[in-house]
């Protein structure tokens, strides 16, 4: 099987949200779904609200980064996450 790359934007609830305690859940997330986590970076948009993005390296599967994606979404810190690239290895 292929492997595939994605970088996933994942906005918080609101500013207020710890950064660093936020990054520390989404890379233990990512772990716990047989996915290795490459990196964990965050990206100030506006008025104190920042992005953090995640790059996971998974095996090619059905359903894509969707199973991630819903884990990911289900952290009580997250407002939203989008798959923003996505390629094979």
């Amino acid at each position: 099987m292929a492997k595939v790359i994605a970088k996933l934007k994942i906005m918080p609830v609101s500013p207020e949200v710890d950064k660093e305690s936020l990054k520390e859940k989404v890379k233990e997330t990512v772990e716990k779904m047989d996915t290795i986590c490459r990196n964990v970076s965050d990206e100030p948009l506006a008025f104190g609200l920042y992005a953090i993005y995640v790059l996971v390296e998974m095996e090619e599967r059905e359903g894509g980064t969707e199973p991630v994606e819903n884990a990911l979404a289900e952290l009580e810190e997250v407002e939203s996450v989008d798959a923003v690239e996505v390629s094979l290895v």
